[in-house]
């Protein structure tokens, strides 16, 4: 798989300087027009319309919750900027319109999420000419149909296209309802055209995410008032087609107006409307952002917000925020805060019931590679076969105290990680897997059984040569970096007589692609570097047809992994739409990836929620986008 794909996992996490941006631009696309006319059936009211009067609100003293953040937004225009704390603004401000919740999507503003079921999901078998533009199956690039391309099939198989005649492929169209009764803070309803508006501007969008799935859309169509279809390009078989509702932006604001100015305008990029728990009243640039209750929440059927301002803090740094938190001024201390390194403290204060310290293991995991097949030209000391035994693999696992790293590097939070996916993931595989203990004695047996034997300086050696290895990571300026690879050095000689040294590298030479980088160019012994991976578990990294070559320069495979049964499991998870099918051929591929070991998952990273001990409703979910997805239920006395 080629790293662009990864995109959708949101892969390495410093990878992006690796990628490639998405080739060509979908056609059969709407283009930018205002929404149809009073007579039209997607008319949208207008300055006259009668609107629904909220329903009053209860009387008593007004309750205020207090954010403090460390980031300012520049901008809260949909399409650009990124950052924590504008996603924490964004969930005030708009509540969905799908929640990833326990890593599954939740439908919030929609009546249901398409399946094929409920009859919301086609899987279409379409006829492509030759030079036609398809999605190539394996690398999902939109590429022109030509000899060697892949072809995805309606029974979940590939076919490499080898001839000049046309070829079938799969489709995928997905209808997606809006309630009704949804409204926008200026009491307009939000409708179709509102989608339709925003995949307009979507398709400008500069960041790669959205450009990955624009390019790969067919067509986005208003079907009726609340009703839209997306239909992906012949070929992209997306399992995260349910995700491609796109967030409605304001028609009755915007159409009509200069796309390439609104990201510029202040009703937009500065208070922009919403149809989510609260809306904005001012923004007070280099302090704070005052929001209040939006009184037409409520007519889309969603409970009424406990609390009826809220105040979004900026320009904290972690002490002060957890200062001003003890001080009773804020009541949350954001994500943007990146609070990680504070966590000795706050656990103290967390034990003592002075603070709420929520954790959640994330699905961010640091793993230890193995170089299975190192480039034809790249020489190691130990040998270059040393990691094609399987007892070698074994034995590094035994012999690392993972528990040992979370404990020093995560002050506790966090989890082992027994394969690519945490535990709290609904696919993973549980007990069918095969773990890795501490168990130093364990190690040894094994390095001892394969003719590993210990020398007078404690490191082993076989026919006179030593069991030593480099370790390839980086940037040498990050303490996390260098503590982990000291316990790793510092475990492996203790515990086994394994003998380690750092190759320290850049973010540019670890992870750039095929002949040139450290990882993706197969030169390195041990490889530790962490992977981000989406609500689908990403097996397709390790698969046969992802080891990174003069073909394939951007391989995600850097171990040279090769295993035909994983890679059976790994394709039947990623072709079914059936969840049991997935769940089962996700749960065969983690099995056989935990029994051969060609990488060794270390821990998951942990995202840190921090809070007064009277704000109550707080809930920290590994997966959302925000530890204040539920915002509209958390409460303050």
């Amino acid at each position: 798989m080629r790293r662009p794909a990864s995109l959708l996992l949101a892969a390495a996490i410093a990878l992006s300087a690796c990628g490639q941006s998405p080739t060509s631009v979908p056609t059969l696309v709407p283009t930018f027009a205002p929404p149809t006319t009073a007579e039209g059936p997607t008319a949208t009211p207008g300055a006259g319309a009668v609107l629904p009067t909220p329903a009053p609100t209860a009387t008593g003293p007004a309750k205020e919750l207090i954010v403090c953040e460390n980031e300012e937004p520049l901008t809260l225009y949909r399409y650009s900027g990124s950052g924590q704390t504008r996603a924490d603004i964004f969930e005030a401000l708009y509540d969905g319109p799908v929640d990833q919740i326990g890593y599954q999507a939740v439908p919030v503003i929609l009546t249901s999420l398409p399946t094929l079921e409920n009859g919301g999901l086609e899987l279409r078998t379409v006829t492509i000419e030759p030079g036609a533009a398809v999605v190539d199956a394996h690398t999902l690039q939109v590429v022109a149909l030509a000899e060697g391309v892949a072809l995805s099939q309606p029974d979940g198989t590939t076919l490499i296209y080898t001839g000049t005649a046309p070829a079938e492929t799969i489709q995928l169209a997905a209808t997606f309802r809006l309630k009704p009764e949804n409204r926008w803070s200026d009491g307009q309803p939000l409708t179709a055209e509102d989608s339709i508006l925003s995949f307009q501007l979507a398709l400008r969008a500069d960041d790669a995410a959205t450009r990955f799935v624009t390019a790969r859309t067919a067509a986005y169509e208003a079907v009726d008032t609340t009703t839209v279809r997306w239909t992906g390009m012949p070929g992209w078989r997306d399992l995260d087609y349910n995700l491609r509702f796109f967030a409605p932006m304001p028609a009755h604001m915007l159409a009509g107006a200069d796309p390439a100015t609104l990201g510029t305008r202040d009703d937009v990029a500065g208070a922009p409307l919403g149809w989510g728990p609260f809306r904005i009243v001012e923004w007070r640039r280099g302090d704070r952002l005052i929001l209040e209750r939006n009184p037409y929440y409520g007519s889309g059927g969603a409970d009424e917000p406990r609390v009826d301002r809220v105040v979004f803090r900026f320009g904290l740094s972690a002490d002060q925020a957890l200062a001003e938190l003890q001080a009773g001024l804020c009541h949350i201390i954001g994500e943007s805060q990146s609070l990680t390194s504070l966590m000795p403290q706050l656990r103290q204060a967390g034990n003592s019931g002075a603070l709420q310290v929520l954790t959640a293991a994330t699905n961010t995991f640091e793993h230890l590679d193995f170089g299975m097949l190192p480039a034809e030209d790249y020489r190691r000391s130990a040998g270059a076969e040393l990691f094609l035994e399987p007892e070698v693999r074994q034995a590094i696992a035994y012999c690392l105290d993972r528990q040992a790293m979370i404990d020093r590097l995560q002050s506790g939070a966090g989890e082992i990680a027994n394969t690519y996916i945490p535990s709290a993931h609904p696919l993973y595989a549980a007990n069918q897997l095969s773990v890795y203990p501490f168990n130093p004695q364990r190690g040894r047996d094994l390095l001892e059984a394969v003719g590993w034997i210990a020398g007078d300086d404690g490191v082993r050696a076989r026919g006179g040569v030593r069991l030593s290895m480099s370790l390839t990571t980086g940037p040498e300026s990050s303490p996390f970096r260098q503590q982990l690879v000291q316990l790793i050095q510092e475990q492996l000689r203790e515990n086994c007589g394994i003998e380690v040294t750092p190759e320290w590298q850049t973010q540019e030479s670890l992870y750039a692609p095929w002949p040139t980088g450290a990882l993706f160019g197969r030169r390195f012994d041990l490889g530790a570097f962490p992977w981000r991976a989406g609500n689908q578990p990403p097996c397709e990294l390790y698969l046969t047809r992802a080891i990174p070559d003069a073909l394939n320069p951007a391989g995600t495979n850097n171990l040279g992994y090769r295993s035909a049964s994983y890679d059976r499991a790994c394709d039947q998870a990623r072709a079914s739409f059936d969840l049991a099918e997935q769940r089962q051929a996700h749960a065969l591929a983690q099995t056989i990836f935990s029994q051969e070991l060609p990488s060794l998952p270390l821990f998951f990273r942990f995202r840190v929620g921090v809070a007064r001990p009277e704000v109550r409703g707080l809930r920290l979910d590994a997966s959302a986008a925000s530890m204040l997805w539920n915002i509209e239920s958390i409460d303050v006395p």
